[in-house]
């Protein structure tokens, strides 16, 4: 009977912890936004086990900032990116039960100041619920390292002991990490355009009639110095768009 029992826990525990079963984080929309401009972050969860998920805990965390040419943890970077329903880069949700096949949004906002560093900011999720009487922990994969990541997936198959241990906790399954970006607009750059050209347009006009007889002036010097300045721009603003 004792055999039976710890049979039938091997078996749950493998029946949870599969990726075909593991709650399902899915429809993500995920904020573009200008620095100071608040966003709307959202997706669903679903549940794909055949009975209900209780007292589902799930927590959220901004980790970390990457761009191009570097990355930081979270707690190194100034004005850094909050949600506004906690008021730090850290939010619990509490999302009650979860019937076999439901569906549940998860909603909250990411708020940005005026000096957060432009780039793209990771977000990490754990997930924690009781399932037919017994606990059960979901860790993303922004929770580990990447050297444990890689012990991990040696032959690629997933050692959730190999990664109990490095997190000190325990895991029973991985859901996905996610992202939102910082960027300021380039709209201001059309203007400028917009501006010049009308500008060039008019010294183009006014060279014209410059050759139709109109007597030399000085005012020519600062026509032709404008047009250089203008491809002199033109040029920079194709070359900074190129590397966006």
């Amino acid at each position: 009977m004792k055999l039976t029992w710890v049979l039938a826990l091997i078996i749950l525990s493998t029946y949870v912890s599969s990726p075909a079963h593991v709650p399902n984080f899915d429809n993500f929309t995920t904020p573009v936004l200008q620095p100071g401009e608040s966003g709307v972050f959202n997706f669903t969860i679903e549940n794909r086990y055949m009975g209900t998920m209780k007292n589902i805990v799930l927590n959220v965390e901004i980790y970390m900032w990457a761009t191009e040419n570097e990355c930081a943890e979270i707690d190194r970077i100034e004005a850094t990116p909050i949600i506004e329903e906690s008021g730090d880069f850290k939010y619990t949700l509490n999302l009650g039960e979860m019937n076999s096949g439901e569906i549940k949004p998860v909603v909250f906002h990411i708020k940005t100041f005026s000096h957060t560093p432009e780039g793209v900011y990771f977000v990490r999720f754990s997930l924690f619920f009781l399932y037919n009487g017994s606990e059960y922990k979901m860790w993303s994969r922004g929770y580990f390292s990447n050297d444990v990541w890689d012990n991990a997936t040696k032959n690629h198959q997933l050692n959730l002991t190999y990664l109990s241990n490095s997190i000190g906790d325990q895991v029973d399954g991985i859901v996905p990490d996610s992202s939102f970006s910082v960027k300021r607009s380039l709209t201001w750059i059309l203007y400028i355009l917009i501006g010049i050209t009308a500008i060039v347009g008019a010294a183009a006009i006014y060279t014209y009639l410059k050759e139709e007889g109109q007597k030399i002036t000085k005012i020519d010097e600062e026509i032709y110095r404008l047009k250089g300045k203008y491809r002199e721009l033109e040029e920079r603003i194709k070359k900074k768009k190129k590397n966006q």
